[in-house]
């Protein structure tokens, strides 16, 4: 297997995290305000979570390694995504205190990362209607070594047959759901179960497969941000079962595919700027932080008189504007001042990684590790290895 050590970094999947992060963003946004046209671009921004699943798989992939053990593994997704979640959750709760809420039993649920296997939305929502994705990426976390051992000997042709099989069960499986006509179980079954989810990790896994092995064709980047805007928007118009994955997984696999490539034979990007790479290296802190921004953010202007429940126009735009850049601030305090330090101290030192060759992991080195909610790959990542 090629050695994670010499492969390029990946920047752009990095500068393309901040766009999907912001596509959640902006779907929360459309709680506030009079929005005469962000329902019909904004509702599918459910699909953002959907794009870090497949990019997760894709980097693990990418840097895995046949010199460490699942324990240090283990290990370091522990130390990446553990202390900004637990931070976020004791903030959480703190609003809800500061509501006039009381805080309930149901309330430590999320900090076992076990919510989204309940079928129900009082438990897999509890505390913050965010935290759901982090269950099903624990999932994905403790699957990955296993997972990871039966592809990485696959060929590309299998890898590709791999994936076509897995959009067809995602399609038969959004069909079944608007079929049975919808409802709260059907949808927990599409979007919210982390095995269900699991299969658009797996194509990102067998993506990265197929990096590993030297495929190296690609469409052009125009063409596959082309292919993803055009269903980005066509999700907004399909009955629920199939808006948050179904429409948008190819394009998505076709765009962390183009973009991968790009960076491996250093064609130049836009999305390799420093700025969008920062940004893309907060999002894990602003996807945990934003919706406590948005939420006191529009209730300070309640309390000055902007409601926000009238807000429309040019006032609603300025205040989205001002809670985007107040929750960018926020995510990269909660990113300088909690992941990086934190990581760094409870992360494995190398010595404690192993040499069990029939583990795999998911890379080398401080930081080098997926890019789904909850990985970094900015300038302070992958400094022994890829960056991604």
């Amino acid at each position: 297997m090629q050695q994670a050590a010499v492969r390029p970094r990946l920047d752009s999947l990095t500068g393309l995290r901040f766009f999907a992060a912001f596509a959640v963003f902006a779907l929360h946004a459309l709680s506030f305000g009079q929005h005469s046209w962000g329902v019909d671009v904004f509702t599918a921004g459910t699909t953002g979570v959907s794009f870090f699943f497949v990019v997760s798989g894709f980097v693990m992939s990418w840097t895995a390694r046949s010199d460490d053990t699942s324990w240090a593994f283990y290990r370091r997704r522990f130390a990446r995504i553990y202390p900004a979640y637990v931070v976020t959750w004791l903030l959480s709760v703190a609003m809800m205190v500061l509501d006039g809420r009381r805080p309930s039993l149901m309330d430590l649920l999320p900090l076992t990362l076990l919510q989204s296997w309940a079928p129900s939305e009082v438990v897999f929502w509890a505390t913050n209607a965010v935290f759901w994705t982090l269950s099903c990426e624990a999932f994905f976390y403790l699957a990955f070594p296993v997972l990871h051992r039966c592809v990485r000997g696959w060929t590309v042709r299998s890898a590709l047959i791999g994936i076509a099989v897995l959009v067809v069960v995602i399609e038969v499986a959004a069909s079944v759901s608007v079929a049975v006509g919808g409802g709260p179980t059907a949808h927990w079954l599409v979007t919210v179960f982390p095995v269900t989810r699991l299969l658009e990790f797996v194509i990102g896994m067998l993506l990265g497969v197929m990096a590993v092995r030297g495929a190296r064709r690609s469409p052009p980047m125009w063409l596959a941000v082309a292919l993803t805007v055009g269903g980005f928007l066509a999700a907004n118009h399909v009955p629920a079962g199939f808006r948050d994955v179904a429409v948008t997984i190819v394009p998505f696999t076709v765009l962390v595919w183009a973009a991968a490539q790009g960076d491996i034979h250093g064609r130049p990007s836009v999305l390799r700027r420093r700025l969008l790479v920062n940004l893309g290296a907060w999002s894990f802190a602003f996807y945990l932080v934003h919706t406590l921004v948005m939420r006191a953010g529009f209730e300070t202007l309640d309390r000055l008189g902007w409601e926000k429940a009238t807000l429309a126009g040019a006032p609603l735009f300025l205040a989205t504007s001002g809670v985007l850049l107040a929750a960018i601030v926020a995510a990269w305090l909660l990113h300088t001042v909690v992941e990086v330090p934190l990581e760094r101290r409870l992360r494995p030192r190398r010595a404690d990684r192993g040499t069990s060759k029939a583990s795999p992991a998911d890379g080398a080195g401080a930081g080098q590790d997926a890019v789904a909610p909850g990985q970094e790959t900015g300038p302070q990542a992958h400094r022994e290895g890829p960056a991604a």
